[in-house]
C-alpha cells in the first residue's frame, strides 16, 4: 500500500500589493518545475477599487475576499502539484501558522511581523514603500531584525496621495520577486540567504551595522 507524502505548506500572510504579486509569480514557477506544495494565503481584506493597478485583482473582484480571488485564479488546473488555499482572516497569533513549514509575511504592521520573527521555521519579511523595498529573513541577525521593526502606524505600499496624482511606484514588485525566489529555493531544498534594501531610483542601500553599535554601548 502506497503512503501519500505530506506536501510542504507555505503560508503567505497578506494579499495586498506584495502578497498578491508573490502568489502570481510563485505559483506558475512551482508548477513549471512540478514542485509539490500547498500555499495558504491569509488576509481578511476584500478587494476595493483603490486596490486596482498595484494589486493583482480586476474590477470583477471588487467586493470579494482577496484570498478567495487568488485561490480561484490559481486553482483552475486539475491535479496540480500546487494548491492555493485562501483563509479570509487577519494574522493575530502563532496558532494560525502552526502547520506551516515556511512563512512569507507581506503586511504593513509591526505586530504581525514580530510574531513571524519569533518562529523557528524559515521565514521572509517583505516590505516596500513607493519605489523602495526591504527584505529580511530568518537568516538575518536578530538585532538587525529588531532594529528594523519599530512601532509604527500601518503603511500602504504606495506613499500617501501618490495614487490620487497617478504616481504609482513599483517597490512592491521588487519585494515580491525576492519572496518568490526565496520560496522557490526553499521548496527545491536549496535555500540561500536573502536580505536586501534599496530603491529603484538610488539602487541598493546598506543596512545599519547594529553589531558595532551594540558593542560600543557595552
Amino acid at each position: 500500500m502506497s503512503i501519500e507524502m505530506r506536501r510542504p505548506v507555505l503560508t503567505i500572510i497578506g494579499a495586498g500589493g506584495i502578497g498578491s504579486q508573490t502568489v502570481d509569480l510563485l505559483v506558475p514557477a512551482l508548477r513549471r518545475i512540478e514542485a509539490q506544495c500547498e500555499i495558504i494565503v491569509m488576509d481578511g481584506d476584500i478587494v476595493e477599487d483603490k486596490n486596482l493597478g498595484h494589486q493583482k485583482y480586476s474590477s470583477d473582484d471588487i467586493g470579494s475576499a482577496k484570498v478567495e480571488c487568488l485561490a480561484a485564479k490559481h486553482n483552475s488546473l486539475d491535479n496540480s502539484s500546487v494548491s492555493v488555499i485562501g483563509i479570509s482572516e487577519n494574522f493575530r497569533n502563532i496558532e494560525q501558522v502552526k502547520n506551516s513549514d515556511y512563512v512569507i509575511i507581506c503586511v504593513d504592521r509591526p505586530e504581525p511581523r514580530r510574531l513571524v520573527h519569533s518562529l523557528d521555521i524559515p521565514w521572509i519579511d517583505l516590505r516596500c514603500g513607493g519605489d523602495g523595498y526591504l527584505v529580511l529573513s530568518s537568516d538575518s541577525e536578530k538585532e538587525l531584525i529588531s532594529h528594523m521593526t519599530p512601532d509604527h502606524e500601518p503603511k500602504s505600499c504606495q506613499h500617501e496621495g501618490a495614487l490620487n496624482i497617478g504616481n504609482l511606484e513599483f517597490g512592491f514588485a521588487i519585494s515580491a520577486s525576492y519572496g518568490a525566489q526565496w520560496a522557490l529555493q526553499q521548496l527545491r531544498n536549496s535555500p540561500s540567504p536573502i536580505q536586501a534594501m534599496g530603491s529603484m531610483n538610488f539602487g541598493q542601500l546598506n543596512f545599519p551595522n547594529i553589531r558595532n553599535k551594540t558593542e560600543a554601548i557595552q
